[in-house]
């Protein structure tokens, strides 16, 4: 799903809002796409419990994660993990690139290429 002009990152019900938690993650190259890996309590921080479905949108230089019942990924069903491992993140992101990552409360991940 590409991302919307009006779905600016950061924004919740039209106003701005700061991450509740923030880290950083690499670019990793597998023989059959690129991964983005993160786990852990930021997850639940953000919304994303264990099962909860989400959707994938892709920017020009970012990449977002909404919590959305009719997403067609889900958080893993054992302990919260996020595992994107797909070629189109290689269109955004080179292999080993350090990304930033914002957790929002509501229901929001972003991924950017860290400064």
């Amino acid at each position: 799903m590409e991302l919307q002009q009006n779905e600016a990152q950061g924004y919740h019900e039209g106003e701005f809002v700061e991450p509740v938690k923030t880290g950083k993650t690499k670019v990793k190259k597998t023989k059959r796409a690129y991964r983005i890996w993160i786990e852990g309590k930021k997850l639940e921080d953000a919304q994303f419990h264990v099962g909860a479905a989400y959707q994938v949108n892709y920017g020009p230089e970012s990449i977002e994660l909404l919590i959305n019942d009719g997403g067609e990924r889900a958080v893993t069903a054992s302990r919260p993990i996020i595992d994107l491992h797909e070629k189109r993140i290689g269109e955004i992101f080179n292999e080993g690139d350090k990304i930033e990552v914002e957790y929002y409360e509501h229901g929001l991940i972003t991924f950017r290429r860290a400064l």
